[in-house]
């Protein structure tokens, strides 16, 4: 599900619930236990959307720079948490215009092709469990990015790199 999709649902399960309420909405909102679990998880995935477009505006050596460090946090953190850090990054990279998908991309797959081996298979093993689970329509736009993303890298590495996308892709 993707996160605009997410925040959908959020917003239709509160206005079911606050439908049910004779207060007022603002007066349901702020007493409402559920509905003030539905704003944090809203808030939390709105965050992360505008944190990955403030990152795919910043110049390339400053998104490297933030990613890389992001990527470093991720390898180094327990699978369960990587999983679920990975696919929200993942899923609000998705709701960005192509270009700036493209470049989140790039940057990402750059850091990747510059790691070591263990910190690019813990990685890339969570990247493969996450897509896994991925539509054929979200695996396709996917597929897509890293191909506009590798374009520029020279002949062997731009097939050596497709090649392991289109794996996990599959």
């Amino acid at each position: 599900m993707s996160q605009r999709e997410e925040l959908e649902k959020l917003a239709k399960a509160c206005e079911e619930c606050s439908g049910k309420d004779i207060a007022s909405l603002d007066e349901h909102l702020e007493k409402c236990p559920v509905c003030q679990e539905y704003k944090m998880k809203a808030e939390k995935i709105n965050q992360m959307m505008e944190a990955v477009h403030m990152l795919a505006l910043k110049p390339d050596e400053e998104r490297r720079r933030i990613l890389s460090a992001r990527m470093e946090q991720f390898a180094s953190m327990p699978e369960d948490k990587r999983m679920t850090a990975i696919s929200d990054m993942l899923d609000s990279i998705a709701e960005l215009p192509e270009e700036d998908r493209i470049k989140i991309v790039k940057s990402r797959t750059d850091i990747i092709t510059s790691l070591p081996e263990q910190k690019k298979d813990v990685l890339m093993g969570t990247l493969k469990k996450v897509m896994a689970g991925w539509t054929h329509d979200r695996k396709m736009m996917e597929k897509q990015a890293v191909m506009a993303a590798t374009q520029d890298y020279f002949i062997l590495k731009r097939m050596m790199v497709r090649r392991m996308f289109e794996k996990m892709l599959e």
